[in-house]
C-alpha cells in the first residue's frame, strides 16, 4: 500500500496531467469570456442605476 505522502503526489500528478490536457485541447470548462464581462458590467450598472433611481 502507498504511504499518504506518496498517494498525494501521485493524486497532484494526475491533476496536473489533466488541466494540462484540457488547456492544450482549449477547453477550460467555467472560462469566462470578453462577452461574459461585459454583460456582468451591465447588469451591475443596471442594478446600481436601478437602485439609485428607487431611492430618489
Amino acid at each position: 500500500m502507498l504511504d499518504p505522502a506518496s498517494a498525494w503526489s501521485h493524486e497532484l500528478d494526475r491533476r496536473i496531467a489533466l488541466y494540462e490536457d484540457l488547456e492544450a485541447a482549449g477547453k477550460l470548462p467555467g472560462r469566462l469570456t470578453a462577452l461574459d464581462y461585459w454583460a456582468m458590467t451591465l447588469l451591475s450598472v443596471a442594478l446600481v442605476a436601478g437602485f439609485w433611481l428607487w431611492g430618489r
